[in-house]
């Protein structure tokens, strides 16, 4: 039976009935995603040359992402080993071969691209002030306000298609007002301590707080997707292990690729044209990769995809 569907099928959820954004519990597959490094646009790059912001926002940002329990993230370095960080910085969106590449190269499902729109902490002083020190030391004294704003773009796209799936703006400001300590965020380390404590840390905090829910929402609907790795006999052997929470008992169904739906005019994917072959139920794991057995026989090959049904 030939079935035409996008890539990205909303009807198969990842998620548990009743699990919420939330709730770390899942009863599916972990899905894989890779953050690049964002771009760092405006006058704030000057301020703070000293920083990598996008580098330090992307890191946190995986970083959170990890924590969430979530996904299973690239790493940096994996995904710098497949596509040139030039290449990278220099698009405002990843063309759909790059980002096909990526997620095969790495087994992304997602590509989380940023742009970093403002970053500045702002600080205004009334009625009296005392210096600490010489200015070059960073430090004050007196009645102030004190602001920290933050704000990046996030893209999400399907590493399948290379299509822009979502795309949202974030941002975030931190004020406080009183006699308090005025310190110079240049002079401090990116993400350290002292920096978290500042209202710029705190803005930024927030923002890749904001973000990874954000993530976590878009990708709730996305089915997670593997590849067949070998097929022996009545055995189908695919891309994910236990690192991914695939475990026995598992079900997934296999299909096959049959066409790619293309526009005349820009020539972007638009979706495939697939053919349901089968269903497979895990019945070992391994760290990397599963076996599982066909519960009636069908024909599959390497590389036709794999999407998790239920347990």
């Amino acid at each position: 039976m030939w079935t035409a569907s996008v890539a990205l099928l909303v009807s198969m959820c990842l998620f548990a009935p009743g699990a919420s954004a939330s709730d770390p519990s899942q009863s599916g597959p972990k899905k894989r995603i890779a953050v690049s490094k964002f771009d760092a646009v405006g006058s704030f790059v000057s301020q703070y040359g000293s920083w990598e912001i996008g580098g330090g926002l992307a890191a946190q940002l995986t970083t959170a992402l990890v924590e969430s329990g979530r996904f299973i993230v690239v790493e940096r370095a994996e995904l710098a080993s497949v596509l040139r960080e030039q290449e990278m910085g220099l698009q405002k969106v990843v063309s759909r071969e790059t980002a096909a590449q990526a997620g095969r190269l790495t087994g992304a499902q997602l590509l989380v691209r940023g742009s970093v729109t403002e970053f500045d902490q702002r600080t205004g002083g009334e009625g009296f002030r005392i210096g600490l020190g010489r200015a070059s030391a960073g430090l004050g004294l007196g009645a102030q306000s004190s602001e920290g704003v933050v704000g990046i773009d996030i893209r999400l796209i399907d590493t399948t298609t290379g299509q822009v799936l979502q795309s949202h703006k974030v941002q975030e400001k931190v004020s406080s007002r009183g006699v308090a300590a005025d310190i110079n965020v240049r002079q401090l380390s990116f993400g350290g301590e002292s920096f978290n404590k500042t209202e710029l840390g705190q803005a930024t905090r927030q923002v890749i707080e904001k973000a990874v829910a954000l993530i976590v929402q878009a990708m709730e609907p996305v089915p997670w997707t593997g590849r067949v790795v070998e097929v022996s006999g009545g055995q189908v052997y695919f891309n994910a292990g236990s690192g991914e929470n695939i475990q026995p008992g598992h079900t997934l169904q296999v299909s096959s690729v049959i066409r790619e739906l293309t526009d005349p005019d820009s020539g972007a994917l638009l979706g495939i044209e697939e053919q349901a072959l089968g269903v497979i139920e895990v019945t070992s794991v391994q760290q990397k990769f599963s076996i599982a057995r066909m519960r009636e026989a069908f024909q599959a090959k390497r590389g036709d995809l794999v999407r998790f049904v239920g347990k």
